[in-house]
């Protein structure tokens, strides 16, 4: 007699399986596929990598935030505008032509047509940036035909010491702006947060016949941050247009009550 052994759940599921596949029992376990270290890493880059998308998105926010500073920029008006104390800076100590390098500058300046209570006084406030000087003597003779009277000056912590740009045209008169017991700088409120109380932030700063600082162009900082770079023509163009526009505008409140 034959004794049939009886199917269980476990044999029963085994001989399903093998019914399924007839050749299961030459393949290898079915493992899932694990993702590879080197695609983790190179997934990983490119979420670190900003996108060239995002890339010019950040550059347009930053042309924007230029170009509404510059918008910002403007003449002070008589009324709201800071005093400053013209006699205190004419009796600073000051060197028509720097004793160091560049040694061969011919000095210039216009005290021969200087009226005290008609002049405008265009300053160059100069810490590290050579850029707004260079541009204050290109634009000079131009701004002479709007104001025959203008003066224009460089202001420097130390005279005897200051370097001038290689390639500057001439060489203004250099005022030494910071002594211990005055400073220029900080009535005009350029002294630079990180200069020790010796060193101003650059700027152009224009004050009027009656000793009132009526307009700020920054460069190296605020709207003329970029104004040295290599896409900063723009920037260059619109401040030193808000310098003659000043300038103009100065010399047409001549004879008014301000």
């Amino acid at each position: 007699m034959i004794t049939v052994a009886p199917i269980t759940r476990k044999r029963s599921r085994i001989a399903l399986d093998s019914d399924s596949d007839p050749d299961s029992s030459h393949n290898e376990p079915h493992t899932h596929p694990q993702p590879q270290l080197q695609s983790q890493q190179q997934q990983q880059q490119r979420l670190k990598s900003p996108s060239p998308a995002l890339s010019s998105i950040s550059d347009t926010l930053k042309r924007t935030r230029t170009q509404c500073e510059l918008d910002e920029l403007s003449i002070v008006p008589p009324q709201d505008a800071w005093p400053f104390d013209i006699d205190a800076l004419l009796a600073s100590p000051r060197l028509s032509t720097p004793p160091t390098h560049p040694t061969n500058l011919p000095a210039h300046d216009n005290w021969a047509r200087y009226n005290r209570d008609k002049s405008i006084l265009i300053l160059c406030v100069q810490g590290n940036l050579q850029l707004h000087y260079e541009l204050l003597c290109t634009a000079l003779q131009t701004l002479y035909t709007i104001s025959p009277t203008l003066l224009p000056l460089l202001l420097v912590h130390n005279p005897q010491t200051h370097k001038l740009s290689p390639r500057a045209p001439f060489s203004l008169p250099l005022v030494q702006a910071a002594t211990p017991s005055y400073n220029h700088f900080v009535r005009l409120g350029l002294l630079h947060p990180l200069g020790g109380g010796k060193f101003p932030l650059d700027a152009l700063v224009v004050i009027d016949s009656c000793g009132r600082r009526r307009l700020v162009l920054p460069f190296g900082w605020g709207a003329g941050r970029h104004a040295d770079s290599a896409a900063g023509g723009g920037i260059q163009g619109r401040l030193m247009g808000l310098l003659r526009e000043c300038v103009e505008g100065l010399e047409g409140e001549r004879g008014e009550v301000v």
